[in-house]
């Protein structure tokens, strides 16, 4: 199961060519841009549209397990908690 942290943003986009219709208010796209944080910072990938539904079950897949072990670790939190409950009772 691959996994990727991240967002897919669809966006429109202006190329700054001198001339060209972007310039005049229509805006090249959409296009798919990956955004993740690395170091503290924002960083983004173009994707190319053939890349883009395998992306997002990659990061689907990223997000279901991040939930799955969101629900573990609250679990085992309140495990312990019970465990230090009783211990402190006796």
């Amino acid at each position: 199961m691959p996994i990727l942290a991240g967002s897919l943003v669809k966006q429109y986009v202006v190329c700054g060519k001198p001339g060209c219709r972007c310039q005049r208010g229509q805006k090249h796209g959409p296009l798919f841009y990956l955004y993740w944080k690395e170091q503290g910072r924002s960083r983004s990938l173009y994707v190319p549209r053939e890349k883009v539904v395998e992306l997002r079950r990659q990061i689907q897949n990223y997000r279901h397990l991040q939930k799955e072990l969101a629900k573990r670790v609250r679990q085992q939190l309140r495990a312990w908690q019970r465990s230090l409950q009783e211990e402190h009772r006796r």
